[in-house]
Order: structure tokens, then sequence, then C-alpha cells
């Protein structure tokens, strides 16, 4: 494609996916993003893998076709374990996805102990137990399947509340005392790192949180190779929500501030001003 559509796609079942646009965004500002997300599957994890993939491999193929761009970037961690090659298969541009940082934990363990934090079905997959296999043989880990900690995130990215006991019920895992010795806590979810503040205070800053926003951001570069985008400023993007989205002035607020000039609510577009 030519350096006239410096743009890529993004693809998450929420708003997690905007940790990795972050990453992506001061790392490469001249580059343009569009969004999508996926409200009316979320959370992915509740998806079984063959509706998973045709329901992301239908959604990036029509959005590719509306708006072509160089790179699709699959911003959540249950959807690259799952979709990736099929995805692949579909398309004719470079497809990125999410690895859990379980390889830069491992490497910066001084304890050799280390938790992976994420959805149950992430943490239960094959990919995850290899990535543990190849990089993290040395350590002991600590796998904890959140449940509903993305969901507290979508609700803190919206609206600035956060419901401090059910955060620390998420955590409790990480509270046992053969795990005092934790020094490394991979956040294997894009949600999580909307929490990183909340989460390092209930773990009282013992342990260092590690996410995959900048490698993300690292590969993509190196897949795209222009290094003009390294200048210039990220504006013009849009954010397509599918299901219902609230259109408050707040939403619209933050929506703006990630950097999106355009709402598209399924068939509905509104331009920010």
């Amino acid at each position: 494609m030519s350096d006239e559509r410096r743009a890529i796609w993004l693809l998450d079942s929420g708003i997690g996916g905007l940790t990795i646009a972050r990453a992506i965004r001061r790392r490469l500002p001249g580059l343009v993003q569009h969004y999508i997300a996926d409200h009316a599957a979320f959370p992915y994890g509740g998806l079984d893998a063959e509706t998973l993939i045709t329901r992301v491999c239908d959604l990036m193929t029509r959005a590719v076709a509306a708006r072509p761009v160089d790179a699709v970037v699959i911003a959540c961690n249950t959807a690259s374990t799952v979709v990736l090659p099929a995805l692949r298969a579909r398309l004719s541009i470079p497809v990125v996805g999410v690895v859990p940082a379980i390889r830069p934990a491992a490497a910066a363990s001084l304890s050799g102990v280390i938790g992976v934090l994420a959805t149950p079905g992430t943490v239960k997959s094959a990919h995850v137990a290899t990535l543990i296999e190849r990089f993290a043989g040395h350590c002991r880990v600590l796998k904890i399947g959140a449940p509903n900690l993305a969901a507290l995130a979508e609700q803190h990215w919206r609206d600035g509340t956060l419901d401090q006991k059910a955060l620390a019920r998420e955590l409790a895992p990480l509270r046992a005392p053969e795990w005092r010795s934790l020094d490394q806590l991979v956040l294997g979810c894009t949600h999580y790192p909307l929490l990183r503040e909340a989460i390092a205070a209930q773990l009282g800053g013992r342990v260092q949180l590690v996410d995959s926003g900048d490698a993300v951001a690292r590969r993509l570069e190196a897949v795209l190779g222009n290094p003009s985008l390294e200048q210039g400023e990220n504006v013009g993007g849009c954010l397509h929500v599918t299901g219902k989205a609230a259109e408050s002035s707040a939403f619209v607020a933050r929506v703006r501030a990630e950097g999106f000039r355009e709402i598209l609510v399924d068939k509905h577009t509104a331009v920010l001003r």
C-alpha cells in the first residue's frame, strides 16, 4: 500500500485495546488509527473458538474493505491466541497480534516467581502454556484467571469509578503466602493496563507490572518499515462500536482524548468537534 494510506485497524472486544493504541501512538504518531470496539460480543472469552474466528474474520475483512489500511492489529490477548492464522489467510496485509509479556517478565524477575493475570480462557490456553515452557521454565509461575477484571476496566475508563472490593477479589490469589516472593506480574489482557495504578496500589508496590503495549508497537514499526511514521500527529481516525454505546458527552470526550475524530455506532456516525 502506498504511503498515502498510513493507517491501521485495531480490534478488541471493548476499549482495552486502546492501551495498545496508545503505545503505538507514542512510537508512531504519524500513523492514523481506526478502532473496532466489539461490544456486541464482549467479552471474547465467552465465545467458543469457531464463533470467535468467524466473527473476527468477518468484522476485519469488512472493515479493511471499507477503509483500506497498511496493517491490522488484533489488540486482544484472547483473540490473538485463536484467530491469527485464519485472519492472516483472509487478508493480504500484515496482521499483528498481542502476546502476553511472559518472556520479559521472566527475564527481569530476581526472585524467579512471576504471575500471569489474564482472562480465564487466556490463562488456560495452549499458547500461554507454550510461552511459559519456552521462556519461563526457570520460574515458578502463578496463573490467575480473572473473570471480571476486564469489565471493571471498561467501567473505570467510561466513568472513572472502580469497585475496590471487586478488584481485591480478582487479585486475591496474589496474596497467598506461597506467592509472597512474586516480583513480576504480566498483565495478560489489554484492558488491565487501564487499572495499572489501582492494581499496583493493591499489591503495595512490591510487584513490577509488565504489559505488551511497547512490544506490539515495536513489532508494528518493524512490519511497516516506514521511518516517516515516527513524525506527525495521530488524528482523524474512526472508533467503531458494535452493539449499544452510551454516547454521552463524557464518552465523546474520552474518545476524542484517545485521538479519534469519528464515532461509528453500527450504522450511525458522529463527527467529533
